[in-house]
């Protein structure tokens, strides 16, 4: 008898969702949903504390997930490890989202704002002078304290403290990049050189310029980004100087795709479906020149 294929996916914990729980939830529910109807089979999400409760007694054939705390990647990690499960996106590419990590692979691209990792105890806050974005240095933002911009050193050392405040050891210090501000989202699996679904826009909360910019080197550099970072399914902001130049200013994995949930759920379905049909692939794509449609346009 055929094995009946089994595919589940996790959700975000609550403490990193405030304010963002049905949005969240509702891009995995509707994920899950359509790729039950495609693969004719039931496809539950957990909560990440009943993740952590359930015995598996087999091999799932797919996972994917929005949680992010160390517990829950950590047995991920095991299963992947262990198992051969396959993951969407990687645990090292949520990973590689956080601060620190994220700041070493970015580390020698020109399309990141200079930027460093300050201890909140000390005072190697100091020394980048004013307009600065002061975040906070493990996750991405959870919430609008999470990212407080400093117009010189006396509101620095206030935003620092706190951070310090809170419990938050680590933040990340980023130089101010004047411009409009664009949000993008990308489904993408560089592995097999597919780009199921990309879209940008701009912030609404702005004193808008729209500035002219090449709309291809906005692609390159946010695939890029995620490229680097190993992300499949991701999101992120970006800014247009006024010279046109543009910078990724941050990233992460699985965004909630409020605005574009029945696109974005469309492509998130196909990804997985690739996935399961044919597996991982062993060598990543490479950013090279493409024909539009391609995940990786040069600009």
């Amino acid at each position: 008898m055929k094995k009946k294929t089994t595919v589940f996916g996790i959700l975000r914990e609550r403490s990193h969702s405030p304010m963002r729980e049905f949005d969240d939830e509702a891009i995995l529910i509707e994920t899950a949903r359509k790729l039950s109807v495609r693969l004719g089979v039931d496809v539950p999400l957990l909560h990440p504390e009943e993740f952590l409760e359930t015995g598996l007694d087999m091999k799932p054939d797919l996972i994917f997930f929005m949680c992010e705390e160390e517990p829950c990647l950590d047995r991920l990690e095991h299963m992947e490890e262990s198992l051969g499960c396959l993951l969407v996106n990687t645990v090292s590419a949520v990973k590689n989202t956080f601060r620190r990590r994220m700041l070493s692979v970015f580390s020698d691209e020109d399309f990141f704002p200079e930027s460093r990792i300050a201890v909140t105890k000390g005072d190697s806050w100091q020394g980048l002078g004013g307009g600065v974005w002061i975040k906070r240095g493990d996750f991405h933002a959870i919430e609008s304290k999470d990212v407080v911009f400093a117009r010189n050193d006396a509101e620095a050392r206030h935003a620092v403290g706190s951070f310090l405040a809170r419990g938050i050891e680590e933040v990340v210090i980023q130089r101010h990049i004047p411009g409009d501000i664009i949000k993008f989202y990308s489904v993408t699996s560089f592995e097999n050189g597919k780009e199921y679904w990309f879209k940008w826009f701009y912030h609404k909360d702005q004193d808008l310029k729209e500035y002219r910019f090449s709309q291809r080197e906005l692609r390159y550099k946010c695939q890029k980004a995620g490229m680097l970072l190993e992300l499949e399914i991701f999101g992120g902001d970006a800014i247009v100087r006024p010279d046109g130049k543009v910078f990724i200013i941050d990233i992460n994995a699985w965004p909630s795709f409020a605005l574009f949930r029945k696109e974005a759920s469309c492509a998130i379905c196909s990804l997985l479906e690739d996935r399961l049909l044919a597996g991982r692939c062993s060598l990543p794509l490479e950013v090279t020149g493409r024909e539009a449609g391609a995940c990786s346009p040069t600009p």
